[in-house]
């Protein structure tokens, strides 16, 4: 199986499973593998970011119709028992991963003209059987269910003598909600704000994965263990790694005292942007290309990472990877001096 070379004996490409060449060095920074009108791509990166100004400047102007929405949605969901449930957001998280792939990623992979924007030609859409997609979501379900099962769900705005009350109970069924409906600018700070904390947060954990020999091995290392880079790499992880992204996610929710409902629309803006980290396309409308200045790392980025292994450990954005490679460039250079320094 291909590994990334974190560790010298953990050293091999990423193959492709089509008896495609091996990558060489030189390959695993090509960007683009046929032709492509970078011209073109430019506009269509400019034209995203007219889209994304231009409905962010209709959200300022509708926000009453907006936030009428919002409080007639809360209305619909407080009545729904399946929102209630404690379950809710596992079986949530699990919809949206399985909506999203054949969307997105699998998608594009049966449109010939997007094959320009691979970055690499090893990069495909792996197929999974029904059985196996099922394996996986209960794999990825029972640890989070037992969680929920035992777990008192705390939100803010709720009596906190509810939570006592549940308490008394070992098992929990449903959740106790916020009467209120959240504000439309807080939904929006509060979604950008958690996804910027996720980011620092994984990108720490991220970083002792790599740099801890027997964390690696032993619970980041399967998510590494692929022929080619394909969207279904973005669930291939072990229990406990799952458990840490879960919690990390959900620490950076409550760290702003989110509102469920808030949460509910974090889960799938969340899983997007984990899956396309692993499509392994070079999109002109990806999240890198849209966002200027090189802060966001995206698919290219996460794409050299499963390449390299020993750099670009932040999920998202770049400028953790950008100080990291500051500060470790400082230090070869201080020791580089004080070596020379010695000899003299």
């Amino acid at each position: 199986m291909g590994r990334s070379n974190r560790f010298p004996d953990l050293q091999s490409p990423i193959a492709s499973t089509n008896n495609a060449a091996p990558l060489t060095k030189e390959s695993q920074d090509v960007v683009s593998v046929e032709r492509r009108d970078y011209s073109l791509d430019t506009c269509i990166t400019w034209a995203v970011r007219i889209i994304v100004i231009f409905i962010s400047v209709s959200c300022v102007f509708y926000r009453e119709i907006l936030q009428n929405t919002i409080n007639s949605s809360w209305l619909f969901l407080q009545k729904s028992w399946i929102f209630n449930s404690v379950y809710f957001e596992t079986w949530w998280a699990t919809f949206c991963f399985a909506w999203i792939i054949p969307l997105y990623p699998f998608a594009i992979h049966f449109i010939p003209s997007f094959n320009k924007y691979k970055i690499d030609p090893s990069v495909t859409y792996v197929h999974q059987t029904v059985l196996g997609m099922l394996k996986e979501a209960v794999i990825y379900m029972a640890p989070l269910m037992f969680l929920d099962t035992v777990t008192v769900k705390k939100y803010h705005g709720v009596d906190p003598s509810i939570w006592k009350a549940k308490q008394q109970s070992v098992i929990q069924h449903t959740r106790a909600l916020p009467s209120d409906p959240p504000e439309l600018g807080r939904i929006l700070f509060d979604l950008i704000a958690s996804i910027m904390t996720f980011d620092v947060f994984f990108f720490i954990v991220h970083l002792f994965f790599h740099k801890n020999l027997w964390l690696f091995r032993n619970i980041h290392a399967h998510h590494h263990h692929h022929d080619v880079m394909h969207p279904h790499v973005t669930n291939k992880l072990t229990v406990v790694e799952r458990i840490v992204l879960i919690l990390s996610a959900n620490f950076a929710l409550k760290l702003f005292q989110s509102h469920p409902l808030t949460r509910m629309l974090f889960v799938p803006v969340f899983v997007w942007l984990l899956v396309e980290n692993h499509t392994g396309y070079d999109l002109p409308f990806g999240l890198h290309r849209v966002i200027p200045f090189h802060l966001y790392g995206g698919s290219v980025k996460h794409y050299k990472h499963h390449i390299h292994g020993s750099k670009y450990y932040q999920p998202f954005f770049t400028y953790l990877d950008l100080l990291l490679e500051s500060f470790i460039n400082s230090k070869k250079m201080q020791w580089k001096y004080n070596g020379s320094k010695e000899k003299q």
